[in-house]
């Protein structure tokens, strides 16, 4: 069986509507790293490779960040918070049994309300800013 790459399935282009909605349905609607990286390479127009690092180190600076302070705001993007989750009790449900679970460290996630209202699938996709602009002059060839 050969697997279908998400290239090969652009390239099956729906000849009717000119669409690929049949080709993202089979992908499923969940990125990953690697398509983070090309996003923001195309944003930013650098290689991958640099768009790759610059996402490790903003990521790794996100989680140095929570182990030392405990919460990191992302003004129009959301907030990462290290929380607590108490502790219980609950029986088990074959024998009856009551176990305790101990308390337990976890990472949240609540995004900025502008954050919501782009996502939303009927919002119109927000303009591309023109080249130039002042992100271009701190980029790094690499």
């Amino acid at each position: 069986m050969t697997r279908m790459t998400k290239q090969d399935a652009s390239d099956r282009m729906d000849q009717a509507t000119g669409h690929t909605a049949a080709a993202e349905e089979a992908f499923g609607r969940q990125a990953n790293k690697g398509i983070l990286a090309d996003q923001v390479a195309e944003e930013l127009n650098v290689p991958r490779r640099t768009a790759a690092r610059v996402l490790d180190a903003v990521l790794d600076a996100v989680s140095d960040l929570l182990r030392g302070r405990g919460k990191v705001a992302v003004k129009g993007f959301g907030t990462f918070e290290r929380r607590i989750r108490k502790g219980r009790a609950y029986k088990h449900p074959l024998t009856g049994e009551s176990i305790d679970v101990a308390n337990k460290e976890t990472i949240i996630f609540k995004p900025s309300d502008q954050l919501i209202i782009e996502t939303r699938t009927n919002a119109a996709p927000r303009p591309k800013r023109p080249a130039g602009t002042p992100t271009d002059d701190i980029l790094f060839k690499g």
